[in-house]
């Protein structure tokens, strides 16, 4: 398990749109209890929230969920990956995407700049429409996730603007961009480096085909690369458990100093702190839902010195306590069951 837990944020802003009488079905699909939208720690699997997001377009017929002022019909994300994926290079790539977007009823319109050796790609409201955080966080992020897919390696940013206030959960905007952040921004945008903008296209048809039978679930992972520090530390650390790592320790094993390790965390929008902290949490609930294991074996298994030590630490990242948090999924694993009787 190497897989990051999704907050349960997310989901209400993609069910926002749901009416309420739709969700428990929804949710039931994923394998979830439907009280979880109400638990504000509350986490999910990349699977699950995938499973949400098919469940939630097939029942609305709007691959959308309401978000946009005019429906998207069922199959239009497939037509736009296969339009953009006929680029030669991300330039024209970037182009397409655009002229596809254009033609469609979604309330913003994308624009693309170039500005010394910074592009930007930009999302405008339209006139008297509202363009909600979610709207902006998916577009950009599977605008990001694709284009890196296209052209085989992951687009580092040099950072990522928003034109609203810095949610509450802003620490989870770390794994949607591993970028920098920027809040209140008269524009909402991706900047990178201009010279990438030459990166051939090198996915072929079989490949897209691939990839869209599995939408939307591979885009909630950003391809891998061996620059990425936070996948780096987490992988060290993981195989360091029960020992705990320094902070030192693991500078020295990536052959850098404790201030550019800590210079190129800044770079990708977080700390070592929250790296540990959230591999801990998304360890933790992996071995609750698919072990047996004992509370305090768990905590020994991931470093706690104490597993009263290790129970505090869960319910300040899942608001339970996890024999609670264990209790609720397997309530929920027999609920499934008797319904699929």
């Amino acid at each position: 398990m190497n897989s990051r837990t999704i907050s349960i944020c997310f989901v209400r802003s993609m069910l926002s749109h749901c009416p309420e009488h739709q969700r428990a079905e929804l949710f039931r699909r994923a394998g979830l209890a439907p009280d979880i939208i109400q638990q504000d720690k509350a986490r999910i699997s990349p699977a699950q929230f995938a499973q949400l997001s098919r469940s939630a377009m097939k029942v609305s017929g709007d691959e959308a969920c309401g978000h946009y002022p005019g429906k998207l019909k069922l199959g239009t994300y497939r037509l736009l990956a296969q339009f953009v994926s006929e680029a030669k290079d991300l330039r024209s790539a970037i182009a397409r995407n655009i002229q596809f977007i254009d033609i469609l009823e979604t309330g913003y319109q994308p624009h693309f700049k170039e500005a010394g050796r910074n592009a930007h790609y930009q999302i405008q409201p339209e006139a008297g429409c509202t363009v909600s955080p979610w709207v902006v966080e998916q577009h950009l992020m599977l605008t990001h996730r694709f284009m890196s897919w296209l052209v085989g390696t992951p687009i580092p940013l040099s950072y990522v603007g928003c034109h609203y206030p810095a949610p509450p959960h802003r620490d989870e905007y770390h794994f949607l961009f591993f970028s920098p952040m920027r809040f209140e921004q008269a524009q909402s945008e991706l900047v990178f480096e201009s010279r990438l903008l030459d990166l051939p296209v090198v996915k072929s048809h079989d490949d897209l085909e691939a990839l869209v039978r599995q939408m939307p679930y591979n885009l909630l992972f950003m391809p891998s690369h061996q620059k990425n520090y936070t996948d780096q530390i987490r992988r060290y650390i993981r195989k360091s458990l029960p020992n705990s790592p320094s902070y030192e320790q693991i500078s020295e094993s990536l052959g850098l100093t404790p201030q550019t390790l800590r210079r190129r965390l800044r770079d990708e929008g977080c700390d070592f702190r929250q790296i540990r902290n959230e591999l801990l949490r998304d360890m933790a609930i992996d071995l609750l839902q698919q072990s047996d294991a004992s509370v305090q074996e768990i905590s020994y298994q991931l470093g706690f010195s104490e597993p009263s030590a290790f129970i505090r630490s869960f319910r300040n990242w899942t608001g339970v306590p996890p024999n609670h948090y264990r209790r609720q999924e397997a309530a929920q694993f027999k609920a499934d069951s008797v319904q699929s009787l």
